[in-house]
């Protein structure tokens, strides 16, 4: 990729190999954040997946000033951005918000970056056309990109050898098929055109595995639910397992800046009680399993009468 960054402080722009460019800001004060919500405000519709704009704000306020300072003292350097992605006419085909930080890797082999892709988004009139799937292909390069040049002085010292470059870890939420309400599965299958299902397929086929976890995302707002009705996932994963120490420092940043907005995730239940689990699998030696999608053709109609008491999970679905 190669990257131009603009006079505004907060601006960088990314073009890609496959004509594509990223317009990212760290920043709620500048037009990149505007374009980004309004395109973004259309294309989710279930309330308590969905970021206010005031939430985005408050999120992309913790780049900087006291609490950036205070945040990256608990758990080092990162980065929220938000991207407008646009072709070669300027036309907006969809956007991105994501957090980056770098992470130890077990066994000290050096640093990974590790990023939650909070919202991915095609808009619906350019949905179907392949802006997805080169997105997908685009990410670690275009997320190491934006991190390395927002944090020159806090990158991990390996990194600045041109080669290897670093592994990066995608995180992903994806609704569980299983779980949601006939009413949420409804609404959401309908905005968008994809069948929930059909979804987790769509990914699988990038790379993602289902992280084996009892995920839960804390309420994004006071006036929001927890979500339990989501699958976690990960794309760039080495090997058929995490190691709870890894996920556990993944989500302790997700859940302290872009979910709680700063506060302490243990003094959040949903993330705690997360957070303890990971703790307590460290301290047993054991690791978190990284689940293989199957055929569609072999998993049970969701939605469908499964018999008295059934309680179908895509992870237990998935689980050997």
């Amino acid at each position: 990729m190669a990257l131009t960054v603009e006079t505004r402080a907060a601006l960088l722009q990314v073009r890609s190999a496959a004509g594509l460019t990223y317009q990212a800001s760290t920043s709620a004060a500048d037009d990149v954040f505007e374009h980004f919500f309004a395109a973004y405000d259309k294309s989710f519709v279930l309330e308590n997946e969905k970021e206010g704009f005031a939430g985005f704000a408050e999120c992309l306020a913790l780049n900087d000033g006291p609490g950036y300072q205070a945040l990256s003292a608990l758990y080092g350097p990162f980065r929220e951005f938000v991207v407008v992605v646009r072709n070669t006419s300027e036309t907006v085909l969809g956007g991105l918000n994501l957090i980056t930080f770098p992470l130890a890797e077990s066994g000290g082999a050096g640093h990974l970056l590790s990023l939650n892709l909070n919202y991915i988004f095609v808009v619906p009139s350019q949905r179907r056309g392949g802006v997805f799937r080169t997105i997908i292909s685009d990410l670690p390069s275009l997320a190491l990109a934006l991190f390395k040049h927002t944090n020159t002085c806090d990158i991990p010292r390996e990194w600045d050898a041109p080669q290897p470059s670093p592994a990066v870890y995608t995180f992903i939420e994806q609704n569980d098929p299983y779980r949601m309400t006939p009413q949420d599965y409804v609404l959401d299958t309908q905005a968008t055109g994809v069948d929930q299902l059909a979804r987790i397929a769509i990914w699988a086929r990038q790379g993602a595995k289902i992280v084996d976890f009892p995920y839960v995302q804390p309420a994004l707002t006071a006036h929001q639910e927890a979500d339990p009705n989501l699958v976690y996932a990960v794309l760039g994963a080495k090997g058929g397992s995490l190691h709870p120490e890894l996920l556990s420092q993944h989500l302790q940043r997700f859940f302290a800046i872009s979910v709680l907005k700063g506060r302490d995730p243990n003094d959040n239940a949903e993330a705690h009680q997360q957070l303890a689990r990971l703790a307590t699998m460290k301290s047993a030696g054991a690791r978190v399993a990284l689940l293989e999608m199957v055929d569609l053709e072999r998993l049970p109609k969701p939605g469908a009468d499964h018999g008295a008491g059934a309680v179908l999970t895509l992870r237990g679905l998935l689980s050997p």
